[in-house]
């Protein structure tokens, strides 16, 4: 069996988007791969994909490598155990400092097996630095909304021996 699932940037200004046919018996960690590839991200970095449901709601996280022996992560896990029906979502985040975010649903979950995953469909060109999330935005100065009132050490000088 295949599963045809559709990837989608979070970005506001453009739809892009990846539809991806995969072999239901490839693990997450292979998914991850085919991800970078169809949006062409260069590997290397931390990622993890998160149980969702149909509000997008970030789940369960199963991350590349598991910081916990409890944890399952990627390779533990195939495709169809997580994405085995039309309409089963996930979130997939790759590279926590750039935070490149992603919705991946399942279109359809039928078909002949294919051997490799293989992306059918393209839409859009992915921006070339991560989109900024809204509650990111404008955060890069940390001490921008406080009120610092450094005038009362302007007498450090008189307190020295």
């Amino acid at each position: 069996m295949s599963i045809k699932i559709r990837v989608v940037l979070d970005w506001e200004e453009e739809d892009v988007l990846r539809d991806l046919l995969v072999p239901a018996d490839l693990n997450l960690d292979q998914l991850h791969l085919a991800i970078l590839q169809s949006f062409q991200l260069s590997p290397g970095e931390m990622a993890s994909f998160y149980h969702s449901n149909e509000d997008w709601e970030q789940g369960h996280e199963i991350p590349l490598m598991p910081f916990d022996e409890r944890q399952t992560s990627m390779k533990d896990l195939q495709v169809q155990h997580v994405l085995g029906e039309e309409g089963d979502r996930l979130l997939y985040v790759y590279d926590f400092l750039e935070m490149w975010t992603f919705f991946l649903e399942v279109l359809s979950a039928e078909g002949p097996e294919t051997e490799r995953s293989k992306v059918v469909l393209i839409q859009g060109m992915r921006p070339e630095e991560a989109p900024k999330r809204p509650e990111a935005q404008g955060s890069n100065d940390l001490f921008a909304d406080l009120d610092l009132d450094l005038d009362e050490f302007d007498d450090f000088d008189d307190y020295q021996e």
